[in-house]
């Protein structure tokens, strides 16, 4: 019988992290001990507790992120180079790009002559090559 059923908000880094307290929506303290080299937990996936009464909805939380776009997609796949050499985490669309809000990062895509947008979302970077 299921006795609890949580939302746990994370951000995108918190969703590389298989282990640590984190709190729930309900202001509950959950302790994650997911096995390592797991990859990332997914907005969607639910777990459950050791006695499996207790279960977890993993969820995107919101960010601080800003939003860069062109319709030249060689403008946008030179920013998304520069910010690739930086290692920056970026979520790639046609013709749009994401990333969290950064001041330095402003200032060098403002230097490019992209406009930039901020927003409160989910962030879903690019999963890296060697995951």
């Amino acid at each position: 019988m299921i006795e609890h059923c949580l939302s746990l908000p994370l951000s995108a880094k918190e969703r590389t992290q298989l282990r640590g307290k984190r709190s729930t929506l309900d202001g509950i303290d959950v302790i994650l001990n997911l096995p390592r080299g797991g990859g990332r937990l997914i907005p969607g996936e639910v777990l459950k507790s050791e006695n499996a009464q207790i279960f977890v909805s993993i969820k995107a939380a919101q960010e601080d992120v800003i939003k860069i776009s062109s319709e030249n997609r060689l403008k946008l796949l030179k920013a998304a180079y520069h910010l690739g050499n930086r290692h920056v985490e970026i979520e790639l669309h046609d013709n749009e790009l994401y990333l969290l809000n950064d001041v330095v990062m402003n200032k060098m895509l403002e230097k490019q002559g992209f406009a930039i947008e901020s927003f409160k979302r989910p962030f879903y970077p690019e999963i890296g090559a060697y995951e």
